[in-house]
């Protein structure tokens, strides 16, 4: 018996539909991963920026507030990791699934559009945070930290050097902050179809 080509065609959309439920599906998991990523990796920040650095002044006892600073930053540390890697694994799939979801063929250039420059620029911003957490995390939280002990301890310390390298924190905390929300408006960008698909 020959199936007819009306049933054919009917189990061929209704699979087709199915194969769009999943993707649609997987894509919106995607987007909320991304977005959480955001909000573990950019809260923290604000905290440690806006609230932790000024609160932190106000604590009289140095060693008290030298063991609230190394749990804070440890804290951090974890949400902001598993943020990152949130927003690294979403970020992944997404790239890598644009052409399909926009419809763009594949004899359109990745830098022929609009999209390919912001997603570069975003990713060069990235690079950019990415090394200015590390220079603040094995350098110069160690180094207040270390400055901070000495203090506890009854070392001799300069409040010239513990000032400057408070300050350098907080302007690499305001920094990052920043370049943060930049990559975040990038990202909103890229999600513009009307705007990011243009020809260049």
């Amino acid at each position: 018996m020959r199936t007819s080509p009306c049933i054919i065609a009917f189990r061929t959309e209704r699979h087709s539909a199915r194969e769009g439920t999943m993707e649609n599906g997987i894509r919106i998991l995607m987007v909320w991963l991304h977005i959480l990523g955001v909000a573990l990796w950019v809260g923290p920040q604000f905290f440690l920026a806006f609230a932790w650095v000024p609160a932190s002044r106000r604590i009289a006892d140095v060693r008290t507030r030298l063991e609230a600073m190394r749990t804070i930053t440890r804290r951090f540390g974890y949400i902001g990791g598993v943020g990152l890697g949130f927003i690294l694994i979403a970020g992944t799939y997404l790239i890598s699934t644009w052409r399909d979801y926009w419809g763009v063929g594949d004899d359109v250039g990745f830098f022929d559009l609009r999209y390919g420059w912001v997603f570069a620029t975003k990713m060069a911003f990235l690079v950019v945070m990415l090394v200015l957490v590390g220079f603040h995390i094995f350098s110069i939280g160690p180094r207040q930290i270390d400055l901070l002990e000495r203090q506890a301890n009854g070392d001799p310390v300069s409040d010239a050097d513990l000032a400057r390298v408070r300050r350098l924190s907080m302007t690499l905390s305001i920094l990052t902050l920043v370049i943060t929300l930049a990559i975040m408006a990038l990202g909103v960008t890229l999600s513009v179809g009307e705007y990011s698909l243009q020809e260049m």
